[in-house]
């Protein structure tokens, strides 16, 4: 697989910093970028946003499956 991203120019140092974290270490710049992700993401706590709907009726069953049962 494979995953492709735009680096805006003022966030160059970071990838200057993976070249040379990279050759001072001889493992390839995936690896780490790899290994950053799996420690970086199961910290986050991302809550999904609430939305109302507002005041609903649930349906009848009825009136679901209308027009099903005359085939």
């Amino acid at each position: 697989m494979q995953l492709n991203i735009y680096i805006p120019k003022d966030k160059s140092h970071v990838i200057k910093a993976l070249e040379d974290v990279s050759q001072a270490t001889k493992r390839q710049k995936n690896e780490l970028v790899l290994e950053a992700l799996e420690r970086y993401l199961p910290k986050m706590h991302v809550e999904l946003g609430k939305f109302s709907l507002g005041q609903g009726e649930m349906p009848k069953r009825s009136k679901l499956y209308e027009g099903r049962l005359d085939r």
